[in-house]
């Protein structure tokens, strides 16, 4: 099977690995295929079951807590429904997608691709439907959430009762899942069976960044047969798209510090609550661990990315061949963690709903919080957009 690396564009013919393993790509070093402990069977059967349990996740309960006798309940919808109320439409918006929606989404076009070619139909809307979601992956988020919702029960337990009801438990087993799912499918062999027509190794080819096919250099700018993306030798503007992202993420950045991620409202008296602060609330609690993942995922990870993917486009700038692998590495990390940095927002959208006891205690999200998750979102976008192959273009003579 003959690839283009996504991410520095090396064509190469890829064996197919039979008896586990991994393969690399001669160039940058990146893993093209990984066999250990994949199965499409298994991937199948832990995208179904997430699909089916998404259901009763959503629609049961999810936590509990009382005060003097009054008991407030809270469903994985609660929180974006409290913050559309409080008028944050757009924070609303991203977070019921993120928690909400596009599980649904991302685990219904798997279950679907994967049922499909299981059955052994290889129907055209197989591989879009395949490729769309595995662009879902990053932005379908119930592992997340669970991190969030960990720390949420953590704040809210030590002042109040807190029962985990059936959705609560159900959505534990969702994370689990789509966790299992992403470490048992493989990918490239999901690919295989999608056959596709593709380009002799020796004629002028253009490789899909989605599912890796070589094709013909005239498809540059038409659709990919596999997979219905568009096909590009370079993503156009890249840099400059991805760097209008990361410039927006520098300016809110430090908004998003100063200004208070939620306020508590105890008999009227308001204590705003910012990401330094939660930290320190979690190390006077001894809570030293989930302090650390706070300071991780809030503070250090958007700032990496951002320093991070300026490094990329001063490279690109000035056409630098140098550390060039290290480069790429660093650029499928920033890819990798950056829906982590939604932690501490799922944190919010946990407790909201169930710390609605006025006029004793009441909380409201604060006006760091949309600036926060815009910073989140804004960097998942720019390396999204960003095409690292421009980074391996010093590598090559001059036209």
């Amino acid at each position: 099977m003959i690839v283009a690396c996504p991410d520095c564009g090396a064509v190469q013919r890829l064996p197919e690995l039979t008896g586990g393993g991994k393969s690399e790509c001669w160039r940058c070093q990146s893993v093209l295929e990984r066999a250990t402990g994949r199965s499409l069977d298994a991937a199948l059967a832990c995208s179904l079951a997430t699909l089916l349990l998404l259901f009763p996740a959503n629609l049961m309960p999810f936590l509990k807590v009382t005060l003097l006798g009054v008991a407030r309940e809270s469903w994985l919808a609660s929180g974006p429904l409290y913050m559309w109320h409080e008028r944050w439409v757009l924070m609303a918006a991203i977070v019921a997608a993120e928690a909400v929606l596009l599980p649904f989404a991302r685990f219904g076009l798997l279950t679907t691709a994967l049922g499909a070619l299981r059955l052994g139909r290889h129907a055209g809307w197989v591989g879009p439907a395949f490729r769309w979601a595995e662009r879902l992956d990053e932005w379908a988020m119930p592992d997340v959430f669970l991190f969030g919702a960990i720390i949420g029960y953590t704040r809210v337990v030590h002042r109040l009762p807190v029962t985990i009801e059936p959705g609560g438990w159900c959505l534990i087993v969702v994370a689990l899942l789509a966790m299992l799912t992403r470490a048992s499918l493989d990918r490239r062999a999901v690919w295989r069976r999608i056959a596709a027509p593709g380009a002799a190794p020796k004629s002028p080819t253009v490789g899909c960044v989605e599912c890796d096919l070589v094709l013909p250099a005239r498809y540059a700018g038409a659709h990919c047969p596999r997979c219905g993306a568009r096909v590009w030798r370079r993503r156009p503007f890249a840099v400059m798209r991805s760097a209008a992202l990361v410039i927006a993420g520098y300016l809110l950045y430090p908004v998003a510090n100063v200004l208070p991620m939620s306020v508590d409202y105890q008999l009227g008296s308001p204590r705003p609550h910012t990401i330094f602060g939660g930290v320190q609330q979690l190390v006077e609690a001894g809570l030293f661990p989930l302090a650390a993942i706070i300071f991780t995922t809030s503070i250090a990870i958007p700032l990496a990315k951002l320093v991070g993917m300026t490094w990329l486009f001063l490279s690109v700038e000035n056409r630098s061949s140098h550390a060039l692998v290290r480069k790429t590495r660093a650029f499928r990390f920033i890819d990798a963690i950056g829906r982590w940095s939604n932690v501490d927002i799922f944190t919010i959208a946990v407790f909201l709903p169930l710390m609605q006891f006025a006029p004793l205690v009441t909380v409201a999200s604060g006006g760091g919080a949309s600036p926060f998750l815009l910073v989140a979102v804004l960097t998942m976008l720019a390396s999204r957009l960003f095409d690292p192959r421009l980074l391996w273009d010093a590598a090559e003579p001059p036209r």
